[in-house]
């Protein structure tokens, strides 16, 4: 797993949008609560999980940036932000991010009207296949792979642990 990070100014480059853009996102709740803990709570206590987290943090991991670069693809494609984001908010996909060491050229078909959306594994190209044959007029897909080699290429060899040591003491 990835432990490099950049800031926001840095993040909004190299997702593509500007860095107001990305705070008003950020803002509106992108990314949801993927790849968080839930929050711990005393008993008897109001519960009251903020649904924009992000919103306050200054430094993103390579799975948010995925997850952030994604979200502009599908915006730009013309999704709706909340559509984009209900799409890229989930557990399973910040995960393979995350614990990917390098790009895996997974695929994402993504059919409309609700963003119902399924992962398909570099081993399970046959069943893509076939869905597409299936599926109906539009289907989105987006190559996992290529979104994460993206945000790795921008980061290059800023954003290691070690730069961010180095940024820190100069």
């Amino acid at each position: 797993m990835s432990h490099r990070t950049v800031t926001t100014a840095r993040a909004a480059e190299i997702v593509g949008v500007g860095y107001e853009g990305l705070r008003s996102y950020l803002k509106r709740g992108l990314g949801g609560r993927a790849g968080m803990l839930p929050g711990f709570y005393k008993p008897g206590t109001d519960i009251h999980d903020d649904p924009n987290p992000r919103a306050k943090w200054k430094r993103f991991s390579v799975p948010d940036l995925c997850l952030f670069r994604m979200a502009k693809l599908l915006i730009d494609a013309g999704f709706t932000f909340e559509a984009a984001n209900s799409v890229v908010s989930q557990q399973d996909l910040w995960s393979a991010f995350a614990h990917d060491r390098k790009p895996v050229p997974r695929l994402m078909a993504i059919w409309p009207p609700y963003g119902d959306h399924i992962i398909y594994e570099p081993d399970q190209m046959e069943r893509l296949k076939k869905a597409l044959e299936e599926a109906p007029e539009i289907v989105t897909l987006i190559n996992l792979g290529e979104v994460h080699a993206h945000v790795l290429a921008a980061l290059g060899s800023e954003g290691s642990p070690q730069a961010d040591a180095e940024q820190s003491a100069a």
